[in-house]
């Protein structure tokens, strides 16, 4: 399992100019020259790939509404598109068969709840096996079960004391977040760059940007817009399966009433 974790966000630098050794780019403002020289390959392709949009940053172009002459969505042509997943966004394949979504400010509000569900499964999905295979039995539910409310022992001492300090790590995580204005951290300030061409209907930024890149891995596959939302596309596919894991674990734990590291003890032989 891949912890894409540390695939969000970095720290603040002024908008004229913006230096970062950790994305490893510079991206300088834009002389009268450059933007005559420019304009003109930029107009073609914009206007070769309509309805979509694009925009540059770096060297690869960042391409939206790619899905606004689909009727059917990307996911299964049995299922209609949801008019609000029109492929702008990462791990979009127009599926929303619920219509959970039905504006943009909801739409932004369940991407964020997805991403933190999705990067807690990943913890989770790597820290409950290793947990049944290193932890002390003191802390662990009956028959060297991880605790969990189905297992037991989540609430009991001192198992309660690592699950409420963790919280409270993520509580002051999410508050420090909330308090600072996205366009003013590095990644805020580049992600508003990289969808400029959408802003007035989608001014929030990127899902789970939380400022957050210690390990500099957010250019990893590319320092451009393409690039950074490749990194949130396999962020978010790593994260859906962590949470069909997970809730693999609980279903196999309540119902053999085994740990997973015994029902599937070739998986974790080397360990």
């Amino acid at each position: 399992m891949l912890l894409a974790f540390a695939v969000v966000v970095g720290a603040f630098q002024a908008p004229s100019e913006v230096k970062s050794t950790r994305l490893g780019v510079m991206t300088a403002p834009e002389t009268a020259e450059s933007a005559g020289a420019s304009s003109a390959p930029e107009a073609d392709v914009a206007k070769a790939s309509e309805p979509s949009t694009t925009t540059t940053t770096g060297q690869q172009r960042l391409r939206f509404k790619r899905y606004a002459g689909m009727d059917r969505s990307a996911l299964s042509s049995a299922l209609k598109r949801p008019a609000l997943l029109d492929g702008s966004h990462a791990g979009d394949y127009g599926f929303d068969p619920a219509g959970f979504a039905t504006s943009n400010e909801e739409l932004y509000g369940l991407m964020e709840s997805e991403v933190r569900h999705c990067r807690l499964a990943m913890l989770c999905a790597a820290g409950w096996p290793m947990s049944e295979l290193r932890g002390d039995d003191l802390l662990l539910a009956s028959n060297g079960r991880a605790p969990s409310l189905l297992n037991g022992h989540l609430l009991d001492s001192p198992t309660f004391i690592f699950v409420l300090g963790f919280f409270a790590l993520f509580a002051l995580q999410e508050i420090r977040v909330l308090g600072t204005p996205k366009k003013t951290t590095l990644y805020g300030y580049i992600h508003s760059q990289d969808y400029a061409p959408i802003a007035d209907e989608w001014p929030w930024g990127v899902a789970g940007d939380w400022d957050f890149d210690p390990l500099g891995l957010y250019g990893l596959v590319g320092n451009d817009a393409v690039g950074r939302k490749v990194l949130r596309d396999l962020e978010l596919s790593h994260g859906r399966i962590a949470m069909l894991a997970v809730l693999a674990y609980v279903i196999l734990e309540v119902t053999t009433q085994k740990a997973v590291v015994d029902l599937f003890p070739f998986l974790f032989a080397n360990f």
